[in-house]
């Protein structure tokens, strides 16, 4: 994967290489519990009615996103994330009785470690690459499953 990240960076002019991969246009196409719900029943998960079917665009000078979650001149921050540190530290907490970050991951469609992921500076969402095609994020314990869209 790193390979991948390396080569698609070098494609790109200064301001496409920070969103590498993510770059281009995805469709909300799914929604689910977050996994930690199982051990927490204290939290709920709050579903976003502006991502029903909703369209990112992640490009160098804009991130087109619904609402709140899109800006103009985005400061694309790439970084490479090993499960337990997924959707903040969620997918671990042996206080709760999540002791396998790996196995909740691999649910979620994750095969490798690191996973990379990126920040937009729009938002505080943090968007994990599942495979070339599919990306995921958590909002209000929820986890969003972005897939790339076709060509428009």
């Amino acid at each position: 994967m790193a390979s991948l990240l390396a080569a698609l960076a070098s494609l790109c002019w200064q301001p496409c290489a920070a969103q590498g991969v993510f770059a281009g246009a995805w469709d909300v196409v799914g929604a689910q519990d977050a996994p930690w719900l199982a051990a927490r029943k204290e939290l709920k998960a709050h579903p976003e009615p502006l991502l029903r079917k909703a369209h990112f665009e992640f490009g160098a000078h804009r991130l087109g996103a619904p609402g709140w979650m899109g800006c103009k001149k985005p400061k694309y921050e790439m970084m490479s994330l090993p499960f337990d540190n997924l959707f903040e530290g969620g997918l671990s907490d042996p206080d709760h009785g999540l002791n396998n970050p790996a196995q909740l991951a691999s649910k979620l469609g994750f095969t490798a470690e690191p996973v990379p992921s990126m920040l937009t500076g729009c938002t505080e969402l943090l968007f994990h690459l599942v495979d070339k095609d599919t990306a995921v994020f958590g909002l209000n314990n929820m986890i969003y499953t972005l897939r790339r869209a076709a060509a428009r």
